[in-house]
């Protein structure tokens, strides 16, 4: 007998507990702050959008409510700029690289039509809404649209004290349906004292409208500081659903003295994954040739480079997702 009321006064004890830790979950654990949520985990976050010229493209950043329980009451959460937390990202990632350091969109490139988010009580999240012109934004730089969740005690929230959770750091992206990252290794680049080629594995391009991208000339870096002398603009025409041409032209022609050679051209390939039948994987080719000179690495030698071959970009699409933004996997 006396064993089965130590049973059961065990029991109890384990059952008063539980009720206790339920109770528990009843009550907020943590302070409810206003958070803005970008999609990655990084301080920085790289945000695609589809390059519209002329017209805007719509960017939603969620901003929340965070804690354990429903948002106890109606709040106005206030977003503002943040170029000093920009400033200090930069300092402390690039030191006196300053030709590497993010710049602060100009405001000619975005608009925020309304900076004040509100989120009903009940409700834990609400929308930003971004719109984005891009058109003649020069992808040589990289730009961030900095904001930060304003804090006064007047307001009816507070703002998370920790970095990466009141502020965000839009690295914005444009792209189209050439832009990316093409693997290089079928392009070859040749001095003109060397038979033997000089192969980098990836080479990125980048926006400047709906048909045309930019890439550096060769295997010209993209840390180096006069970078911008070595663009090399491709634009596309199609002939078909799937081929057509590509005209080149050099930025910068007379520094770098851009021939093309021949007529380039590209090539489009859609197939269906196997494994994930919504899924399709579109390959881009272009094949090209052309020369240049780079006079401005080392001062008074000038250098001959021809460059020849292929180079190809997958993109994988979610045929699903009828947004092209969302639909992308990058």
């Amino acid at each position: 007998m006396k064993n089965i009321n130590y049973l059961w006064g065990g029991i109890l004890a384990v059952l008063m507990m539980c009720s206790s830790c339920n109770d528990e979950w009843k009550e907020e654990q943590y302070t409810q702050y206003a958070c803005l949520k970008a999609p990655a985990g990084s301080t920085v976050t790289q945000i695609r959008v589809k390059y519209k010229g002329d017209k805007a493209t719509l960017y939603r950043l969620p901003v929340t409510i965070s804690g354990t329980t429903a948002n106890v009451k109606d709040r106005d959460i206030h977003i503002v700029l943040d170029p000093d937390t920009l400033e200090i990202y930069n300092k402390e990632h690039y030191y006196n690289r300053i030709d590497l350091y993010f710049r602060l969109l100009d405001k000619s490139f975005y608009s925020i039509p309304e900076p004040v988010v509100h989120i009903p009580k009940g409700v834990q999240s609400g929308l930003l809404d971004i719109q984005l012109k891009l058109k003649n934004l020069d992808l040589v730089d990289r730009w961030i649209l900095p904001l930060v969740i304003e804090d006064d005690p007047s307001y009816n929230y507070q703002a998370h004290p920790r970095k990466n959770y009141n502020n965000a750091l839009l690295w914005i992206t444009p792209f189209n349906d050439y832009s990316g990252t093409y693997g290089s290794t079928n392009l070859s680049v040749y001095t003109a004292t060397s038979t033997n080629p000089i192969i980098v594995n990836n080479r990125e391009s980048y926006v400047v409208d709906e048909n045309s991208i930019f890439f550096y000339a060769g295997v010209t870096k993209e840390e180096r500081k006069d970078r911008k002398y070595f663009k090399v603009i491709a634009t596309f025409t199609a002939d078909t659903e799937s081929t057509g041409t590509v005209s080149l032209e050099a930025a910068y022609p007379n520094m770098i003295n851009f021939q093309v050679v021949g007529q380039p051209t590209y090539q489009i390939v859609d197939i269906m994954d196997s494994s994930r039948p919504t899924l399709l994987r579109r390959t881009t080719t272009i094949s090209m040739q052309y020369t240049f000179e780079d006079a401005l690495e080392t001062p008074g030698l000038t250098t001959k480079y021809t460059v020849k071959g292929t180079m190809s970009m997958q993109r994988n699409i979610n045929t699903l997702i009828d947004d092209e933004e969302f639909a992308v996997e990058w």
